[in-house]
């Protein structure tokens, strides 16, 4: 009886870990993790390998990214550094940023932040998701289809 009761048990561990490696394979198969590669003007390159998304965003979002990008913090704090000053202040960290699509007008973007007892999925502009996950060092993907669609050879 003991014996049924184990493996039954260990059944249901198996189908659990089962559907969680398929849940995590099929994630990792829609996105790929990209980087913020440069920014000139107002124009944000992203992407990985020889893709990349080439997209306008405002001046101060761009200049904002730089900074980010290379760790600066003006003598005033932009919207971003108090962003991340925020998150920091009530042990928030922002998991990733995910660009998820693109309308034909703009770029769609999520943000996953994760405090001790939730994750939160929140909408946001991409070059704002962008500009927060370069001061946190939080991982960028993009959907694999929007990069194949979208993306530019740059090789």
């Amino acid at each position: 009886m003991n014996m049924k009761k184990y493996l039954k048990a260990f059944i249901g561990v198996f189908v659990f870990m089962f559907f969680a490696y398929s849940v995590v394979q099929t994630e990792s198969e829609q996105y790929v993790k990209v980087d913020v590669l440069k920014v000139i003007d107002n124009t944000i390159i992203i992407g990985h390998g020889c893709k990349a998304i080439i997209a306008d965003t405002s001046p101060e979002r761009a200049r904002n990214i730089l900074l980010g990008m290379h760790g600066i913090i003006p003598e005033r704090p932009t919207t971003h550094d108090t962003i991340v000053q925020i998150l920091k202040s009530f042990n928030i960290t922002l998991e990733k940023v995910v660009l998820e699509r693109f309308d034909g007008n703009y770029y769609y973007a999520f943000g996953f932040f994760r405090t001790k007892e939730k994750l939160l999925k929140l909408d946001m502009m991409p070059s704002d998701g962008i500009a927060i996950a370069v001061r946190t060092g939080s991982p960028i993907y993009i959907n694999k289809e929007l990069l194949e669609k979208m993306g530019k050879n740059i090789c």
